[in-house]
């Protein structure tokens, strides 16, 4: 009996298991490749819509005209000089700028919510990219790294970026609003001619007659004119009182008056006035001609 049993019990070490035998032989379990794996987004975050990059944020690509900032930044953002306010992004989210006229792409950071224009641009932000109000941009989201949100927030630059080609600029133009895109102006068509008129022949132009040369006489020299002493009695205006006779004949010529010479002085008179309302408006219009030492006198 003893031999039996241990044969038996080394046979039963010795068989294999039909368990053991039953898992090797069972093919391996691979991941289904259509199993997704758990996101690793924020809830508030994976249940928005819209494109989403790889680190699950919401990305802002718009293209139209910008506006000016309406005040400085405050609170947490006042030292941010090149800022930017946003419709929809919140602030402290970095944007990638770019002017559509030069190429000039800068990263500047959100600072205030805004209405009416796809960004409005703090003069800081104006200064670098290098346009004014109402120019054309380009504005979306980036990332950037922790050094150039540090520069923004401390009011500096961040790093430079390179211009944009000339071949996205003009894509980027088309996207711009209908009203504000310069367009070439169209040349007018021409009328459609139904049938060809010959040219009319050239006419002769008629012989000019050679006109008379006008014979040159020499200049006549103009006569001092005659010195004229007012009348006797009434109002009189006395307008300058000058040292040179034909001065003072000039000046009288000018403004209708006399010339009354006294000692080495020639005196340009207007006048005789029969009442003091006419000598008056005499006196104020050779004040607005620039006499205004003008005087009204009695003349005896």
């Amino acid at each position: 009996m003893a031999p039996l049993f241990g044969l038996a019990l080394l046979s039963a070490l010795l068989a294999p298991d039909s368990t053991v035998q039953r898992d090797l032989r069972d093919p391996p379990v691979l991941p289904s490749a259509t199993a997704v794996p758990a996101p690793d987004v924020p809830p508030e975050v994976a249940q928005g819509s819209g494109p989403r990059g790889t680190s699950g944020e919401v990305h802002e690509d718009g293209v139209g005209y910008a506006a000016v900032l309406a005040g400085p930044p405050e609170g947490r953002w006042a030292n941010v000089v090149i800022g930017v306010g946003h419709p929809t992004l919140a602030p402290g989210t970095p944007v990638e700028l770019t002017a559509l006229d030069s190429g000039r792409t800068i990263v500047a950071m959100v600072v205030a919510p805004s209405s009416g224009a796809v960004v409005a641009l703090s003069p800081g932000a104006a200064q670098a990219l290098g346009v004014g109000d109402h120019a054309g941009v380009r504005v979306r989201t980036v990332v950037t790294s922790p050094q150039d949100l540090r520069a923004l927030q401390a009011g500096q630059a961040a790093s430079p970026r390179l211009d944009a080609p000339p071949t996205l600029l003009v894509a980027l133009r088309h996207k711009l609003p209908n009203e504000r895109v310069a367009t070439v102006p169209r040349l007018p068509s021409r009328p459609a001619v139904s049938a060809i008129r010959p040219a009319p022949a050239p006419q002769r132009p008629a012989p000019v007659k050679p006109r008379p040369v006008p014979e040159i006489e020499p200049p006549v020299r103009a006569k001092p004119a005659a010195v004229q002493v007012p009348a006797r009695g009434g109002l009189m205006v006395q307008i300058a009182a000058l040292s040179s006779g034909e001065r003072a004949a000039a000046l009288a010529k000018q403004l209708g008056g006399r010339v009354a010479p006294l000692g080495k002085l020639y005196r340009v008179q207007l006048g005789p006035f029969a009442d003091s309302a006419a000598a008056q408006r005499a006196r104020d219009g050779a004040a607005r001609r620039g006499y205004a030492d003008a005087r009204i006198f009695h003349t005896d």
